[in-house]
C-alpha cells in the first residue's frame, strides 16, 4: 500500500492533504514534510522499480515523467 500511495503522491494523482483527509492509514516510502532531491537511485527510482517488477509499465512511465518533471523545476 505504500507503493501506491506514494506513486499517487509523486504523480500528482492526489496531495498528501487529501490522503491525509479519506481517514485510513497513510504510509510511504518518503518523508513528504522533506522536500524531495531528485538524483539517481530516489525515491521515484525506488517506486518505479516496484512498479516495474509488477510489469506495470503505464505507471513506470507516469513516474519517470514525474521525476523529470521535478527535476526541471
Amino acid at each position: 500500500m505504500c507503493m501506491i500511495n506514494s506513486y499517487q503522491i509523486l504523480t500528482g494523482k492526489k496531495t498528501y492533504k487529501d490522503m491525509l483527509n479519506d481517514g485510513s492509514d497513510l504510509f510511504l516510502v518518503f518523508n513528504p514534510s522533506i522536500p524531495l532531491v531528485v538524483m539517481d537511485d530516489d525515491v521515484y527510482d525506488l517506486v518505479r522499480l516496484y512498479f516495474e517488477a509488477r510489469e506495470d509499465y503505464e505507471k513506470c512511465a507516469e513516474i519517470q515523467w514525474a521525476k523529470c518533471k521535478a527535476k526541471s523545476s
